[in-house]
C-alpha cells in the first residue's frame, strides 16, 4: 500500500530540468547509486585488467534477462571562485570570493596539454587550469543536481542556500534511504546523500544531521576506539569522536537507550548476519566499522600475503563492501515504498592521492565485487523493471596514465612511497618534464599491475565511466555530448562510443524516475477510486 505522504508528494514534486523527458521515464521502486571515489577511465581499466575482466564485469554487459547497460561517461567540475577583480582564487579562499563562474568540460581544450585537468602540484600550487572538483562539490552535483564550490556539501557556493538531495526527495515520498562507505560515514561523499554544511570537514555536525532519525541506514568507519590502521586504541581523545558526532553523540549511540531509534552494529559477524538475511532485521541501522581511517586501504602491520596486490593480508575484522551492501539492502527493502541508497568505495580516491597502484586496485576490486553482489541481489529480490542501478565515479584522482605518457626530468622511476619529495620528482611538472602523448594504461595480463604513471597527487577533471542498468537507464541519452579523443583512448575495452553527460544528469535521471513513479501512483489511485 502506498503511503499517504507518498501520494501527497506527487502533486508538489519539483521536476526541475528533468521535466522535459520525465514523461518517458518508467517509475523505479528502488534506486541504487554506486560511486567509486576517484576512479577515472585509466584507474578503472587498471583494476579490470588486473582482474582480467575489462568490459566483462556483470554491470558492463547484458544481463541474462536481456537488460543491457547504458554505457557512458561523466564530466565533473566545481564552480571556480573569483575575486572582485576577476582573479582566480584557490578553493580555501572562499571567504575572499566575490563570485563563482562555470567552467564546463571542453574536449577541445582538455587534449591540448597534459596538465589541462590538474589542480596543480606545481607553481602556482592549487590554482587549477580548469576547475577540478572535490568530493563534496561532486557529491552535491550527483545528489542535488547543482554545481557548487569545492568543500560545500549541499550548499550553494556562497553558503546562502541549502540544496535538496535525491535522498530528501525519496524520504519525502515515503521511501527508505541509506548511505554506506568504506571510509568515515561522515566523509564528503556519504555526507552528500543527506547533510547540508558549509564545509566538508564539519564531521561531527555532518554525523549529527545524518543520524537525526530520517536517514534509515548509515555504514562506514570512524570508530574512535580504533586507529586508522585498524588497531584498538585504549583512550581516544575528544577529536577521535568527530567522525561519529562527538563524544556525547557516540555515548548516546552506544548507550542502552540508543540514538533516535537506530540499532548499532560494530562487528563483522553482525554485518554478515544481516547480509545473509537469517536474522530479525532492524528498521533503522547504523554500522560503524573498527577503524578511524578506511576499512582496508589504511591497514597497517598485518602479515604478508602474496595473494593480494599489495602483498599485505587484509584486516580480518572488517566486512567487505559487498557484505555491507547486502546488509543495507536487506534492511531497506523492508519498506513497501522502496528505497534509495548510495554505496561508495571511498578509499579508491585515497590510494590515488597516495599514488599507490596496488592498493588502488585492491579498493577498486572490492568495489567491483560489491557491484556484482548488488546485481545478484536485484535479480533475486527485485527486478530491472523496478530498480535503477547507476555505477560511476565522482572524479578522477592521481592523473593516472599509461606508462610513457610523460618523461620525468629527474629520471626517477615511480615507486610506492610516502616520501613526498620523491613523489614530487616523479609527478608531472610542465616546466620541467616532457609530455610525450596520452596513453591509456597498458594491459600486462591478469594478476599483473598494468603499465601506468601517476601525473598528480590531486584530483583532475578527466572523464569518469558511467554505467546504468534497469528502470530509466536510457534517460541519460538526452544529456549526451561527445569526446572523440577520449573514445579513441578508452572506448574499445568497454564498447563506449565517447558520449558523456555532466554529473548533474545523474540527479536529473534519478529525479525523473521518482517523479514518474509518483505520477503513476496518483493515476492508479484515481483509477481505483473511479472503479469503486
Amino acid at each position: 500500500m502506498i503511503r499517504y505522504r507518498y501520494l501527497a508528494f506527487a502533486a508538489a514534486i519539483a521536476l526541475a530540468p528533468a521535466q522535459a523527458f520525465a514523461a518517458e521515464a518508467p517509475g523505479a521502486r528502488n534506486i541504487i547509486l554506486m560511486i567509486s571515489d576517484g576512479a577515472g577511465f585509466n584507474g578503472w581499466l587498471a583494476a579490470d585488467y588486473f582482474e582480467g575482466r575489462a568490459g566483462t564485469q556483470p554491470y558492463q554487459t547484458a544481463r541474462p534477462d536481456g537488460t543491457a547497460p547504458y554505457i557512458g561517461a561523466s564530466a565533473h567540475y566545481a564552480l571556480r571562485l573569483i575575486a572582485e577583480d576577476g582573479a582566480v582564487l584557490a578553493n580555501e579562499q572562499v571567504n575572499a570570493a566575490r563570485g563563482a563562474e562555470e567552467q564546463y568540460y571542453d574536449p577541445r581544450d582538455r587534449w591540448t596539454r597534459l596538465e589541462g585537468a590538474f589542480d596543480n602540484d606545481f607553481a602556482p600550487v592549487s590554482i587549477a587550469y580548469t576547475s577540478y572538483t572535490d568530493s563534496a562539490a561532486a557529491g552535491t552535483a550527483l545528489h542535488a543536481g547543482r554545481k557548487t564550490s569545492s568543500g560545500r556539501v549541499n550548499m550553494s557556493w556562497d553558503g546562502s542556500q541549502r540544496l535538496q538531495t535525491i535522498g530528501h526527495i525519496a524520504h519525502d515520498m515515503g521511501m527508505a534511504t541509506g548511505a554506506i562507505a568504506t571510509v568515515q560515514v561522515s566523509h564528503a561523499t556519504p555526507a552528500s546523500v543527506w547533510a547540508q554544511v558549509d564545509f566538508r570537514n564539519q564531521y561531527a555536525e555532518i554525523f549529527r544531521q545524518m543520524s537525526d532519525g530520517r536517514l534509515d541506514v548509515m555504514m562506514g568507519t570512524g570508530n574512535p576506539y580504533f586507529s586508522a590502521g585498524g588497531r584498538p586504541v585504549a583512550e581516544p581523545d575528544d577529536r577521535a569522536f568527530n567522525y561519529v558526532g562527538g563524544r556525547e553523540t557516540w555515548e548516546a549511540l552506544t548507550s542502552e537507550e540508543g540514538l533516535n531509534g537506530y540499532t548499532l552494529i560494530r562487528e563483522r559477524g553482525q554485518f554478515e548476519a544481516l547480509a545473509e538475511g537469517g536474522v530479525d532485521l532492524p528498521r533503522k541501522l547504523i554500522g560503524i566499522l573498527p577503524s578511524t581511517g578506511a576499512t582496508q586501504a589504511t591497514r597497517m602491520d598485518f602479515p604478508q600475503d602474496g595473494s593480494t596486490p599489495s602483498g599485505m593480508a587484509f584486516n580480518p575484522d572488517m566486512p567487505d563492501l559487498a557484505t555491507m551492501s547486502l546488509a543495507a539492502l536487506n534492511v531497506l527493502n523492508q519498506d513497501e515504498d522502496g528505497f534509495f541508497i548510495m554505496i561508495e568505495g571511498g578509499a579508491v580516491d585515497w590510494m590515488g592521492h597516495a599514488n599507490n597502484m596496488p592498493r588502488f586496485i585492491e579498493e577498486q576490486m572490492e568495489f567491483n565485487a560489491a557491484v556484482n553482489a548488488v546485481i545478484d541481489w536485484v535479480e533475486t529480490h527485485s527486478s530491472w523493471d523496478e530498480t535503477l542501478l547507476i555505477v560511476t565515479s565522482d572524479h578522477e584522482t592521481g592523473g593516472i596514465w599509461g606508462e610513457g605518457t610523460f618523461e620525468a626530468a629527474s629520471g626517477l622511476p615511480q615507486q610506492i612511497t610516502m616520501d613526498q619529495a620523491i613523489l614530487s620528482q616523479t609527478r608531472f611538472d610542465p616546466e620541467r618534464d616532457r609530455f610525450v602523448e596520452f596513453r591509456a594504461v597498458q594491459d600486462r595480463g591478469a594478476g599483473e599491475i598494468p603499465g601506468h604513471q601517476f601525473a598528480s597527487g590531486n584530483h583532475t577533471n578527466d572523464l569518469v565511466p558511467l554505467w546504468a542498468l534497469g528502470a530509466g537507464s536510457h534517460l541519460f541519452e538526452p544529456f549526451e555530448r561527445h569526446d572523440a579523443f577520449a573514445e579513441a583512448l578508452w572506448g574499445e575495452p568497454y564498447g563506449w562510443d565517447g558520449n558523456y553527460v555532466d554529473n548533474t544528469a545523474v540527479f536529473h535521471v534519478m529525479n525523473a524516475v521518482l517523479a514518474n513513479r509518483a505520477r503513476n501512483a496518483v493515476r492508479e489511485a484515481s483509477e481505483r477510486a473511479a472503479a469503486q
